[in-house]
């Protein structure tokens, strides 16, 4: 699948930006169920303390209710957790170098090889995904 998405977001910039958008989705979800995981809290349990329905966390949780800053500081609050968010430099094109960039954004942290334009996860993408 990683090749398809390659493929695809090389095509354009439009497309490279939507891959971006739906990793950022990925790492931030997974950092929520990473943390939810070693706390042993459920979904239900994490709606309770967030005051908001399961179907709103599970909503959440599988992107399909868009995530704002202010929902992912509740959910870090009710986890007992500070969300950390960094960007990282931003030359003309974007991309600092060849080698390996880390993407410093939720939890797992995802490394990307550039080979040419396109961006690959080079480890933890079976974590990611």
């Amino acid at each position: 699948m990683t090749d398809f998405l390659d493929r695809w977001a090389a095509e354009s910039p439009e497309h490279a930006r939507l891959v971006a958008e739906e990793r950022l989705i990925t790492q931030a979800t997974e950092a929520i169920w990473e943390e939810m995981e070693k706390a042993g809290i459920s979904k239900t349990e994490l709606a309770a303390r967030m005051g908001k329905s399961k179907g709103f966390v599970s909503q959440i949780l599988n992107g399909s209710r868009n995530m704002t800053l202010r929902t992912l500081a509740d959910i870090g609050f009710a986890l007992g957790r500070q969300p950390d968010i960094r960007l990282g430099a931003s030359p003309s094109d974007g991309w600092t170098s060849d080698s390996a960039e880390r993407m410093p954004i939720g939890r797992p942290k995802v490394r990307y090889q550039r080979t040419a334009n396109v961006f690959t996860p080079v480890d933890h993408w079976h974590t990611a995904a």
